[in-house]
């Protein structure tokens, strides 16, 4: 096996193998099907593959599901953060498992109990509501004031708590772990479309605090995006591909990390933090997103692609900027130091870019043409 030359050029050393080493057989997966583009049924491929679903980080994660399927509270896949269900989901659509595996089924069985009626993921189901409904409930009668009973208030709640954002993780979680022709993951997706901002954005359309907003949230525009670029373009429907122009359109009109409006000044400097596991927005993830959506010729992602070829050592590594550490089921990075996840979704950023340009010609991090 042997790496593009072309886009090793652009690197201050060839990263690859260390890629490739035994001890992450996620990473080594990925990068033998992405960056070498080894065919499916390569032994090499279905080798690494196999291994994922006995390593110490998948191992770990399943340690602690409960019989169900569901980690933490069974009536909450969102809280406690990044260590309830939907989180693992999304956790172990990384790590690149998927349906063929047991505990993955369970678990998803168990995740789609959440799905509104509408399409979107909700943060609760029933009697997650009934939890949320005592304690406002209380809170309003220490102050003299009514609720809504139950049942509509619930009704309400369990609507506007749908967010763009999770369905958008969640429905990526599901393509990855192999649900890409279930109606349901379909049903999530048309949701997106019809959510979407006139911006071309997401928001969480029914959440109070995006009432009266206009401007799409990237938080919010991100996870859709990603959904939408690893669901197989076969299964796309005009609607989705116009989401799709539109979104990325509102990703590239700001230059990933920047306000259009004021001047181009960065609008978050955390966005240029790079992160893992990737459930937010960062730049490395825009770029990443929007080059696998065909946009990597425009220049317009140019800015954020030299934030990131500054950002490699001298080994052709990248190091992650910040973890998760001690919030999660395990332990997946350290931050600080050289990863094989940022320095994987680097280097298929630059493969993208390569690919389409011919070249890259960014004046970023490693030598020219």
């Amino acid at each position: 096996m042997s790496t593009t030359p072309d886009r090793i050029s652009y690197l201050r050393a060839d990263s690859t193998g260390w890629l490739l080493e035994q001890d992450n057989a996620s990473v080594r997966y990925f990068a033998l099907r992405d960056l070498l583009e080894c065919p499916p049924k390569d032994p090499e491929v279905l080798d690494a593959k196999l291994r994922i679903g006995a390593s110490e980080q998948v191992t770990k994660i399943f340690l602690k599901q409960k019989p169900d399927g569901h980690w933490e509270r069974p009536e909450e896949p969102y809280q406690p953060k990044y260590k309830a269900s939907y989180w693992q989901v999304m956790l172990l659509g990384m790590l690149g498992l998927d349906k063929s595996d047991e505990r993955v089924r369970s678990a998803i069985n168990h995740i789609f109990s959440f799905q509104h009626e509408e399409g979107g993921f909700a943060q609760y189901g029933a009697e997650g509501a009934r939890a949320e409904y005592d304690y406002v409930s209380h809170r309003a009668s220490r102050y003299g004031k009514t609720i809504l009973s139950f049942r509509p208030w619930a009704e309400k709640e369990l609507h506007d708590s749908q967010m763009s954002c999770l369905t958008g993780n969640v429905s990526l979680a599901l393509i990855r772990l192999g649900y890409s022709r279930d109606a349901r993951l379909r049903k999530a997706l048309n949701w997106l479309v019809k959510v979407q901002n006139l911006d071309g954005g997401w928001l969480c359309p029914y959440w109070g605090a995006h009432i009266h907003d206009k401007h799409g949230c990237f938080m919010g525009t991100i996870t859709p995006l990603h959904a939408f670029a690893e669901y197989p373009k076969k299964y796309r429907t005009p609607g989705m591909q116009k989401a799709i122009e539109t979104g990325v359109e509102f990703l590239l009109m700001h230059r990933l990390f920047k306000a259009d409006n004021h001047g181009f000044k960065v609008i978050k400097p955390s966005w240029l933090t790079l992160s893992f596991p990737q459930f937010f927005y960062d730049i490395l993830r825009a770029l990443l997103v929007v080059t696998s959506l065909g946009y990597a010729a425009d220049e317009r992602i140019d800015d954020a692609l030299k934030e990131i070829l500054h950002r490699q050592n001298e080994k052709g590594r990248w190091a992650v900027e910040a973890t998760l550490a001690g919030r999660l089921q395990t332990t997946l990075e350290k931050q600080g130091r050289p990863s094989k996840w940022i320095t994987l979704d680097a280097l298929r950023v630059i493969k993208n870019v390569v690919k389409e340009r011919g070249q890259l010609n960014t004046g970023g991090g490693g030598s020219e043409p």
